[in-house]
């Protein structure tokens, strides 16, 4: 969260004349020491970022002696950015103040007067989403998107068919099969995560991985990103083999596990991302539960075990310290 405030806070500077300015200290009420100032002949526009769980926890008078002596300026106007879903009481901030989402992009609610400023800041928003999304640090999501696609090509080689992958092909390659991993395969547990039965197969599970995996990998970074994905991947590889004896590949376990993983931020975190993320996560894991179990052909075991491994993991390891 300290990060995306940052990238807002230089996006508003580069695009609309603010300079950035550094608070004294944690005050209570402050969700970040750092904010925008732009300067007037004698007097000063400070824009800073709360919490909305404890926005009113701030002292505004110290808050603005501290600005004064600062900036030199006796006119002081304060802007307050809350983040989050609902404020916990009906009392409105101390000073002029625009409510904001940055998850789902949107201003939720702002005083009279401030209408050039959620432009601009709707602006910013737009500009720093893909820092809070897909950025330029997700790096291991395209290794695991590359490293089965690699694993698609060796199939499709083998299998002499670039379409449709071989049966006997995708067991000779690592592919779940019951039998075979009570005779002590257990690496099949792992390979069959990255082995795909077609095209069609591979190409929707690297969409999801590639929508869902980068917010996955900056919410909770690259250590823990992988092992939710891994250890998911073999809970459902688990799941599979002991309630499924039909042959299963795939990443779509994984993916379920990511799927987990979102489903445990946005509940621990919906007060501050607000409660249409949770809605949404909900509702795509209902949905593809469902289209898998109204389908033929589709290992359900295997994506409730990745669904219920990567939850699991994820309570265990935590949120990433940025939130």
């Amino acid at each position: 969260m300290e990060k995306y405030i940052k990238e807002l806070i230089s996006t508003l500077c580069k695009n609309y004349g603010y300079g950035i300015i550094e608070f004294q200290g944690m005050m209570p009420g402050l969700q970040s020491t750092w904010g925008a100032v732009r300067r007037g002949e004698n007097s000063a526009e400070v824009i800073f970022f709360s919490d909305a769980n404890n926005y009113n926890s701030l002292d505004k008078v110290n808050f603005i002696n501290s600005l004064k002596n600062a900036l030199k300026c006796d006119n002081i106007r304060l802007i307050q950015i809350l983040v989050g879903n609902n404020i916990s009481d009906r009392t409105y901030p101390q000073c002029e103040y625009i409510f904001i989402n940055i998850v789902d992009k949107k201003i939720l609610y702002y005083s009279n007067g401030l209408e050039s400023k959620v432009e601009e800041l709707l602006d910013c928003m737009n500009r720093s989403v893909s820092s809070y999304g897909k950025s330029e640090a997700s790096i291991i999501t395209y290794i695991l998107i590359s490293v089965n696609v690699l694993a698609y090509i060796l199939t499709a080689y083998l299998s002499g068919n670039f379409i449709d992958s071989n049966i006997n092909v995708l067991v000779f390659l690592g592919a779940k099969v019951n039998y075979l991993i009570a005779r002590g395969e257990y690496y099949r547990l792992v390979t069959c995560m990255f082995l795909h039965g077609g095209i069609v197969h591979l190409a929707l599970n690297m969409y999801a991985l590639y929508s869902l995996g980068p917010l996955i990998e900056k919410i909770y970074g690259k250590i823990k990103y992988l092992f939710i994905y891994f250890l998911a991947g073999i809970v459902s590889s688990i799941f599979s083999y002991m309630f499924s004896s039909s042959v299963s590949i795939g990443a779509s376990g994984a993916i379920f596990g990511l799927l987990g993983a979102a489903l445990v931020f946005s509940v621990k975190m919906k007060d501050r991302i607000g409660r249409g993320f949770l809605t949404n996560i909900m509702s795509v894991i209902a949905i593809n539960l469902f289209m898998g179990f109204s389908m033929s052909n589709v290992d359900n075991f295997g994506h409730l075990g990745g669904l219920v491994g990567g939850t699991a993991i994820t309570l265990l390891l935590g949120i990433g310290r940025r939130y």
